[in-house]
């Protein structure tokens, strides 16, 4: 346990020795009954406690039996430091849920927010999303949560609330600099800034709906509990929340992403009927290896299992099904509202085909927007925290293997759409 697990691509799994060091502990904690599980009932109570009411809403008290159980479960196997992060991770949630509704009863005009032409990436994780996020969201007219905002959405008092001046900004910074030094892997495969735009995941946690696509630990049962219900659920909380959160801060347009997104198109359309969607696509022996290896360093971070033949049939199953779920709802998608992008077409020249989406879709120009992102780009190479080493053989699998449950027909891209 002390150890850490390292791929042959280098990749080394588990967080840092003083953490390892608490997870010895686990054994003894757990037969003394004291391990920290998530416990909903004290903790709504808690949170209550702190706003002085108690509205939650339908959606998240149906969602938050089911996810908690799921944490808690034999199959996520939590380590002695993950169910400490996740239990605090679920007080944080609730802390969310309670300030947005808070928010909500003293500004009831937030629901009167319209939702105009959101632009969503989307697209199995390791696909390119981050990058074509982080340029579109450059625009002079772009809203797009920046990883503080996304840890704290909502202030107790509106007025001198921007920019997180009181004290969310720093409470992020906080815990970022805690997840770099946990994650000094995960930050070489998913580097995150203070201020950069960060994915609806946040959003998606705060009510305990999280869709069907990458997760913080394995929770089979809380996938099976899925079904249309919570996908309707899940796109009417997003809402509700970007509602508030434009009504705080407004802009022109909002840019958003998360690879969940891509098992829940039908529902994000009937949530944003004139929502502009970017659907990114790369060769499969190029994801799953390189979602697999996320996956490994995510879930090491919160259990010692490290069970690498289970994160195999994980991601591909989860490339197999949001795949599928995406062709299936591109058959009512208006031609006009989505667009095809290859990886390889993306990476060639990132800053021209950012500013072409937003030419086809027709959104306000902005003349010097290539030359900030060609800035950005200058400032951001891919390696800039370290180079992301993937395997297929640390995972069992083989080109043959993925060929057979991927094979998926070609789309056409943004240049040929």
């Amino acid at each position: 346990m002390l150890r850490r697990r390292r791929l042959s691509s280098g990749i080394r799994l588990g967080p840092p020795l003083p953490f390892r060091l608490l997870n010895t502990l686990g054994p003894l904690v757990k037969s003394l009954g004291l391990w920290p599980r998530v416990d909903v009932d004290r903790q709504m109570r808690a949170t209550e406690k702190k706003y002085k009411r108690n509205n939650w809403t339908p959606e998240l008290k149906r969602a938050l039996p089911p996810r908690a159980e799921g944490f808690n479960s034999q199959d996520a196997d939590l380590s002695l430091f993950g169910a400490l992060v996740i239990r605090g991770q679920f007080l944080k949630s609730m802390d969310n849920a309670l300030a947005l509704e808070d928010l909500i009863a003293r500004y009831p005009q937030i629901l009167d927010e319209k939702i105009r032409r959101p632009l969503f990436v989307l697209g199995l994780a390791r696909t390119g999303t981050t990058l074509l996020q982080r340029l579109l969201s450059l625009h002079s007219g772009a809203r797009y949560l920046p990883f503080w905002e996304g840890y704290t959405p909502y202030p107790r008092q509106v007025g001198n609330h921007q920019g997180g001046k009181d004290g969310r900004y720093r409470e992020a910074k906080n815990r970022l600099k805690l997840l770099n030094w946990v994650g000094e892997e995960f930050n070489k495969i998913h580097p995150i800034a203070i201020d950069d735009p960060e994915e609806c995941y946040h959003l998606f946690r705060n009510h305990f709906l999280v869709p069907p696509g990458f997760d913080f630990a394995n929770v089979p049962s809380y996938w099976r509990w899925w079904d249309d219900r919570a996908h309707a659920d899940c796109y009417r909380m997003h809402k509700r929340q970007l509602q508030a959160l434009q009504w705080l801060n407004p802009n022109q347009h909002w840019v958003l992403k998360c690879p969940n997104h891509l098992s829940g198109l039908k529902h994000l359309l009937e949530t944003y009927p004139d929502a502009r969607i970017v659907n990114t696509h790369r060769d499969p022996l190029k994801t799953v290896p390189s979602l697999c290896s996320l996956t490994a360093v995510m879930w090491g971070m919160t259990s010692d299992k490290n069970d690498l033949p289970t994160i195999a049939e994980f991601v591909l199953d989860l490339a197999e099904n949001c795949e599928a779920a995406g062709r299936a709802a591109m058959h009512v998608v208006p031609r006009d509202q989505i667009l095809h992008v290859e990886y390889d077409e993306l990476v060639r020249d990132p800053a021209a085909m950012a500013v072409s989406i937003y030419e086809r879709f027709g959104y306000p120009a902005d003349a010097s927007l290539k030359a900030r992102m060609s800035k950005w780009l200058a400032e951001n190479p891919s390696d800039k925290h370290g180079k992301h080493t993937y395997a297929l053989e640390d995972f069992g699998l083989t080109p043959e293997i993925i060929r057979k449950r991927l094979a998926v027909p070609p789309v056409r891209s943004a240049a040929g759409a």
